[in-house]
């Protein structure tokens, strides 16, 4: 198998889940939630949300990584394709690990709290870019594999750098805000303390 066509397969169903939840809905993929049971009535679903906030803060963390040593690469021109994508395939994992986790936020995100649905929609935001930029990193490098030293190239690969950072910082304080708002709920029912809400 050529590295063209182990890496002529597109990320776009990440792109297109990453949209949610715009998009899924044209796409009509398994994103769509489905009906209510019995469970769904009791489920904590803010719970869920914050979980899946966790696993993201992870595929976000080890993407930054990807992008990173890939960033780094366009310091030595000599480099082959060959670690370019590898790289190039871990950032499109994870890319598509995020997409669906995104997808079943997308499910839930109406019975989540108003600032669960901001980070919900920032989350899609930097994720859609990276995997376009990923896509197009891998389209161009695989059709020029030993012009990765022009600037578009270069580009993406900043873009992609750029994006993993910021979604890696914005996850992280998602997490530390569900976490210091369990405690706060937490020590408010410790000392009996009535909810303003």
């Amino acid at each position: 198998m050529t590295l063209r066509s182990l890496f002529g397969t597109t990320i776009l169903s990440a792109a297109m889940v990453a949209a949610a939840p715009a998009a899924v809905k044209k796409a009509n993929c398994a994103c769509v939630p489905g009906k209510a049971t019995a469970a769904s009535y009791t489920w904590n679903f803010k719970g869920e949300t914050n979980r899946l906030f966790q696993q993201i803060q992870s595929d976000a963390q080890k993407a930054s990584y990807h992008a990173d040593k890939l960033a780094s690469y366009n310091m030595d021109p000599q480099l082959d394709w060959t670690v370019h994508a590898e790289q190039l395939s871990s950032l499109k994992s994870e890319v598509n690990d995020m997409g669906k986790k995104l997808c079943r936020l997308a499910q839930i995100q109406r019975v989540d709290s108003p600032w669960q649905q901001a980070e919900i929609k920032r989350i899609n935001k930097y994720v859609r870019l990276m995997a376009n930029s990923t896509q197009d990193a891998i389209v161009f490098g695989g059709s020029h594999t030993n012009e990765l030293w022009l600037p578009v190239y270069q580009k993406y690969t900043n873009i992609i750098f750029n994006e993993a950072q910021s979604l890696s910082r914005s996850v992280n304080e998602a997490v530390q805000y569900a976490g210091v708002s369990k405690d706060f709920r937490s020590l408010g029912h410790d000392l009996k303390v009535k909810s303003a809400s």
